[in-house]
This record gives structure tokens, C-alpha cells and sequence, in this order.
């Protein structure tokens, strides 16, 4: 018999049915056996990390892999006994490890991600401490000051990698409570708004605001000629499976001028963001306002990205997601999607690039923070 080795294979998966059926089967026509799996997303889209115990030579089974993959592109590393345990679990026992040893998080990153080295840095720094590659160190910030540098020289750190790292920091760091969902903000253009979570009370002005909007401002929102929202979609809309839809209204009150959407989707750790700005209101910032809010949303739910998919000819909304960092991709089936890494960025570790909800709960005109 042969010599069996472990092996932690990264492969970028087709978004298709059965794809990742062909990839398993692959692996099993190589002898390997699949010991763990774990689903990333990343620069390059969602990639699936396998850990495989193969009998003899792994190359025929990347070469095989390599053929099936999404881009050509499979990374193996060696991996051992100890990477044969289960993720949720891991992150768990660190967790009560920092209770009592919050001086040990470095060692705990550095032991959740499989990193080769991790150390306290400054944020901010000029002169970084690793000089390799920028995709082979992830810096996770640890309050407003101070972050945590690690460096990995065998694999890239995934999106999905930088998101597990912020929520084992937010397990120590003194609790801040949820990203707020209602209270008064204040765009860049000086509009102030007051912003709720969507209820079934809404639907009427959620009707009015669709009707008050151009048939252009509701296809680049719908990719579609959609009139008005129908039952079901406010049903969505409400239903926190789904996930989160916001209206904001000018401060003195009045109808919703703005719906901003957060949902959930079939890939793991990504949601999709949408947003509706009544056609007289735009201009105003409430875009950008609106995709702070559910941006910082998304990395307290520990989402590790936001995407936003509209037509090619929306340019406002590709400058919103520019303008929080995201890349966007050439049109692909008259469809323009950006991606955007959310991991880090609540606003109690990065004070003044996300707003936060200020004033009483359902107080118009409350005390508002820049945002």
C-alpha cells in the first residue's frame, strides 16, 4: 500500500448544478477521501477548500481538478492531523481560551487561520511589518488604534478567513450591541433622514414610492419594467429570513424617499444589496448613506461580503460601491455586479467610516452623526 498524505486543496467551483457533485467525484476516482470542507468567497468568487487524505502522488488529482475547476487555478498544501476538525468547533474553544487569556489573541488568530506568523501592529502603519505579497497578510483591526498582522506564505486569506478573524475579535473586545437599524443620519450632502426597518404598516407609502418613481429609477432597482411592488414582495421585503430592508424619510417626516435592501443568499457568508431612491431625491447621498448603514450591518451578522448586481448603464450606484471600496466587474449578460469585502469594517473599529444610528428609537429629527 502506498503512503497516504493529507492534502488541503482550494478549488474555485462553477456556479452550477453539479459541479461540486463532478469535483467530489473526481477526488474519489483518485482514492482521495474527503475528511473537511469549508466554502470561502474571495477576490475571485466563491472557492470551496477540501481536506483530502490521498493515497500516494497527489499530482493526477490536481491535474484532474485543474481541468474541472472554474479558472484552472487549484492550490495544494500539505496539511495534517490536527486541520481534521471542525471549524465551528475551533472557533468556539479559542473563544473561551481569550476569556481568560485576551492577551493570547494573536496566538488565536494565528491558530484559527493557520497562519505562520501573527503579531501586534498599529493601524495606520506606513512600513509594514511583512514584506511578501499583500494577499499572503490580513491585518485585523482590534479596536481603533491597534490590529493583529498575519502572515500565511502557502495560501491567499480568503474574505470568508477575514470574517471569522472579526467575529474571534469582537468575542473579546468590550460588547458594543447590534449594528443599529433605526435613529437619524445625516448624508454627506448634509440631508438629514430618519431610517426603520420595513414593517407591514409600510405598505401603503411603500406603494407611493414606487408610483412616485421614473420608470428608469425602477428598472435600474428591478432590472425589469416592475410598476409597483406587489404583496409578496413586501412580504420579502418584512420577513428577517429574507433579511433587511430599510426606508429612510426626510428628518421633519413624511413618506419614504428610499428603500435599501441587505438579503441573504445561496452563498455562503455573501448578501446582495439593492437600493430605491425617489427620482427628486437623488443626488443627495442617501445612497452612499444608506449602503454604510447595511454594509455595517453585514459585518455584524458576519457576513464576509456584499454584492450589488444592476444594469450597465446605473453609474450612480457603481460609484456608490466604488466609493466604499468595491471592485466592479465588466457587464457580463447585461448584468454589472460589484463585490465588496465587508469583514473589519463595524464602525466601533473604524470610527468615521460607517455611520452609526444616533436618537431615540422612532424619533424623527433625532441627534443625527455625520455620515
Amino acid at each position: 500500500m502506498g503512503a497516504v498524505a493529507l492534502w488541503r486543496i482550494r478549488v474555485a467551483v462553477e456556479d452550477r448544478p453539479g459541479q461540486l457533485a463532478g469535483i467530489v467525484q473526481a477526488m474519489a476516482e483518485h482514492g482521495g477521501n474527503v475528511v473537511g470542507l469549508s466554502i470561502h468567497t474571495d477576490p475571485v468568487g466563491v472557492v470551496d477548500e477540501f481536506v483530502v487524505d490521498v493515497p500516494g502522488s497527489h499530482h493526477g488529482l490536481v491535474a484532474d481538478l485543474t481541468r474541472r475547476s472554474r479558472d484552472g487555478d487549484v492550490m495544494a498544501v500539505p496539511a495534517a492531523p490536527k486541520d481534521v476538525v471542525d471549524d465551528v468547533t475551533r472557533s468556539l474553544l479559542l473563544t473561551a481560551r481569550l476569556r481568560s487569556e485576551p492577551n493570547q489573541l494573536p496566538e488565536a488568530l494565528r491558530e484559527l487561520l493557520d497562519a505562520d506568523e501573527a503579531r501586534w501592529t498599529g493601524l495606520g502603519r506606513t512600513v509594514p511589518d511583512f514584506p511578501e505579497e499583500p494577499e499572503s497578510v490580513l491585518t485585523v483591526p482590534v479596536g481603533p488604534l491597534r490590529a493583529v498582522r498575519l502572515r500565511r506564505l502557502d495560501r491567499p486569506f480568503t474574505w470568508t478567513e477575514s470574517a471569522r478573524a472579526d467575529a474571534l475579535v469582537r468575542s473579546v473586545l468590550p460588547p458594543a450591541g447590534p449594528a443599529p437599524t433605526r435613529g437619524s443620519v445625516v448624508t454627506h450632502r448634509g440631508v438629514e433622514l430618519f431610517v426603520w426597518r420595513v414593517g407591514a404598516g409600510d405598505a401603503d407609502a411603500l406603494h407611493r414610492l414606487h408610483r412616485r418613481s421614473s420608470a428608469e429609477t425602477r428598472r435600474r432597482r428591478y432590472l425589469s419594467g416592475t410598476r409597483d411592488v406587489s404583496p409578496s414582495m413586501i412580504d420579502v421585503f418584512c420577513d428577517p429570513g429574507r433579511g433587511l430592508t430599510l426606508a429612510a424619510r426626510p428628518g421633519g417626516g413624511g413618506d419614504p424617499v428610499a428603500l435599501a435592501h441587505l438579503m441573504y443568499t445561496m452563498d455562503p457568508g455573501v448578501g446582495e444589496i439593492a437600493f430605491l431612491v425617489e427620482d427628486a431625491w437623488q443626488g443627495s447621498g442617501i445612497g452612499t448613506c444608506l449602503a454604510r448603514v447595511l454594509t455595517a450591518v453585514a459585518a455584524d451578522w458576519g457576513l464576509a461580503e456584499v454584492r450589488a448586481e444592476t444594469v450597465p448603464d446605473n453609474q450612480p450606484m457603481q460609484r456608490i460601491m466604488r466609493r466604499l471600496g468595491a471592485t466592479v466587474h465588466p457587464p457580463r449578460e447585461g448584468v454589472v455586479q460589484a463585490r465588496l469585502p465587508v469583514a473589519g469594517t463595524t464602525p466601533s473599529r473604524r470610527p468615521g467610516r460607517l455611520m452609526t444610528l444616533l436618537g431615540q428609537a422612532g424619533a424623527p429629527g433625532g441627534p443625527a452623526a455625520k455620515a
